[in-house]
């Protein structure tokens, strides 16, 4: 019997990377579905089940801490785990904020495989 596929739903403005990253993950056998404006997350995730969700910091009408927060604070998705990916320099407190919140980072550049690697990890734990 063939395993299904675990589903990643990634969250970034930027084509180049969205492309980047929905390539990689692909070929690395997930379900990838790409939101470019995060106010429709929510709603996204409400509707469908992933085992994942990429984020992005930088985004225009909100920023990844804020839907980070709300991702935490509505029911269903509580639990989903988040790894963030972006190019910022973070603050201590913006680490912490992160990390309190159950969510993985990592920078932005990156290298394919790492983040392959990593989003294996993420997935197979839970």
């Amino acid at each position: 019997m063939k395993e299904i596929a675990k589903k990643i739903l990634l969250v970034d403005d930027e084509p180049d990377i969205t492309y980047i990253v929905d390539f990689v993950l692909k070929n690395g056998g997930f379900d990838v579905k790409t939101i470019n404006d995060s106010t429709t997350v929510l709603d996204e995730i409400k509707k469908s089940l992933y085992d994942l969700a990429i984020l992005d910091l930088m985004m225009p009408n909100m920023d990844g801490f804020t839907l980070l927060e709300k991702i935490r604070k509505s029911n269903k998705p509580s639990t989903l785990p988040v790894l963030i990916l972006s190019s910022r320099q973070l603050s201590n407190e913006e680490i912490d904020f992160l990390k309190n919140n159950g969510a993985s980072i990592m920078a932005k550049p990156f290298e394919p495989q790492r983040l392959l690697d990593k989003v294996r990890e993420i997935v197979t734990e839970g």
